[in-house]
C-alpha cells in the first residue's frame, strides 16, 4: 500500500502539505487540495486513521460488504456470520453497495482505514485491480461473485448458478413452456452472466435461440425488488405475453410477484413464476414460488472458516467451495395457458 511519502512525491508537495488536506486543516489552496486528492486516488492510498490512535493496529474486526443489505439472503448471512465470529473473538462491520462501484471502493478504503483484520466481499465487479491490491496484503473471501483475475490472493465461495438456472428452465420447458421470459440482474457480475447462460443453454436444448432478438427478457442493472417489478411489468404488457417467468434472484421475484399481484394476474393459470433462491416466509403464501433454493447460512459457515483460517495463516492457497442448488417445484407452474388475458 502507498504511503503518505509516495503521495507527496506524486504530488510534488511536502508530506506535511498531504497531512493537512487528508485532516482537513483549513487555508490550504483549493488548487493544492486538488492536486493532493488526485496523487491519493492514483496512489490508492489509504489514511490509517485508527493508527493515529492506537499503539496497536491490529483490530479483530471483520468487513462484510455485500450488494443488497435490504436482500434477507444477505441478512440471514449477515446474521449467521456475526454469531459465528462473536464466538472468535472478532467483530463485525456491514456495509451495502446498492452495486454502485464507487460506494463499493469507498467503503473498502474505509475498512482499510479502520484496520479491519479481513474482509468479506459480495463485490460489484467492477473494482478488481483495487480489490487484488487488497487481497496481497489482507485476508480475503468472496461470496457469490467471483472476479475474473489472476492476482487475486484469497477465496470464493459461491453457487453453481450455471446448473440453477439451466434447471429451472428445464423444468418449464419439459411442462411445454417455449415463450420463457427471463427477469435477470447486473450482466457484469458473475452471478448475472452465469445465470443468463444458463437459461441460454436450457433453451437451446429443446431448439430455441435466446439472443438478442429474443423478445422475452428484461435485464436490471442490479438484483433489487424495484427492477424486478419493472420487469414483469415490461414483459407482461408485451403484445405476445410470455407463458412462464423466470426471476434470477429472490429479491427481484418480490418485485415480480407484487406486480402481478397488483395486475390481477393469476399464477400459475395465467402465468407460471419461478426464483433463483428462496423467498422468506415464502411457505406463508397463498400460492409458494417454484425455486431453486441457495443457503445463505451454508455459505456463511463456509465464509467463517475461511477467513479465519486465512487470518491464522496468510500464505494458504487460493481455495473455492460451489454448492450445488435444489429444485423446488413449489406451486406456481403448471403447463402453459392457452387462452389469452
Amino acid at each position: 500500500m502507498a504511503t503518505i511519502k509516495d503521495v507527496a512525491k506524486y504530488a510534488g508537495v511536502s508530506t506535511a502539505t498531504v497531512s493537512r488536506v487528508i485532516n482537513h486543516v483549513p487555508n490550504v489552496r483549493q488548487e493544492t487540495i486538488e492536486k493532493v486528492n488526485a496523487a491519493i486516488e492514483a496512489c490508492h492510498f489509504v489514511p490509517n486513521f485508527v493508527a493515529r490512535n492506537l499503539k496497536s493496529e491490529q483490530t479483530k474486526t471483520i468487513g462484510f460488504l455485500v450488494s443488497d443489505i435490504a436482500n434477507s439472503y444477505f441478512t440471514i448471512m449477515a446474521k449467521a456470520l456475526e454469531t459465528q465470529l462473536q464466538q472468535k473473538g472478532y467483530d463485525m462491520i456491514v456495509c451495502s453497495t446498492d452495486d454502485d462501484p464507487n460506494l463499493e471502493k469507498s467503503y473498502l478504503t474505509q475498512f482499510l482505514s479502520n484496520q479491519v483484520a479481513g474482509i468479506i466481499l459480495n463485490t460489484t465487479g467492477q473494482n478488481i485491480p483495487f480489490i487484488e491490491e487488497i487481497s496481497q496484503t489482507l485476508p480475503m473471501v468472496l461470496v457469490e461473485r467471483a472476479i475474473d483475475s489472476q492476482e487475486f490472493l484469497g477465496d470464493f465461495i459461491g453457487a453453481d448458478n450455471y446448473s440453477g438456472i439451466f434447471d429451472l428452465t428445464t423444468h418449464l420447458l419439459g411442462l411445454g413452456h417455449r415463450d420463457i421470459g427471463i427477469i435477470n440482474g447486473n450482466m457484469q457480475v458473475s452471478t448475472g452472466s452465469q445465470r443468463y447462460a444458463g437459461f441460454v443453454d436450457a433453451m437451446k436444448t429443446y431448439g430455441i435461440t435466446v439472443d438478442s432478438h429474443y423478445p422475452f427478457q428484461y435485464n436490471t442493472n442490479s438484483f433489487i425488488e424495484k427492477g424486478g417489478m419493472e420487469a414483469a411489468q415490461y414483459l407482461m404488457e408485451l403484445s405476445k405475453k410470455p407463458t412462464a417467468l423466470i426471476v434470477t434472484n429472490n429479491a427481484m421475484s418480490i418485485g415480480a410477484l407484487k406486480y402481478l399481484k397488483k395486475n390481477n394476474i393469476q399464477i400459475p393459470e395465467q402465468v407460471s413464476i419461478m426464483c433463483y433462491g428462496n423467498i422468506e416466509n415464502s411457505e406463508l403464501f397463498f400460492v409458494k414460488p417454484a425455486y431453486a433454493t441457495l443457503n445463505p447460512q451454508v455459505i456463511a459457515a463456509k465464509a467463517y472458516q475461511y477467513i479465519t483460517s486465512r487470518l491464522e495463516k496468510k500464505d494458504l492457497p487460493n481455495r473455492e467451495t460451489i454448492f450445488e442448488s435444489k429444485l423446488f417445484t413449489g406451486e406456481s407452474v403448471a403447463p402453459p395457458c392457452t387462452s389469452s388475458f
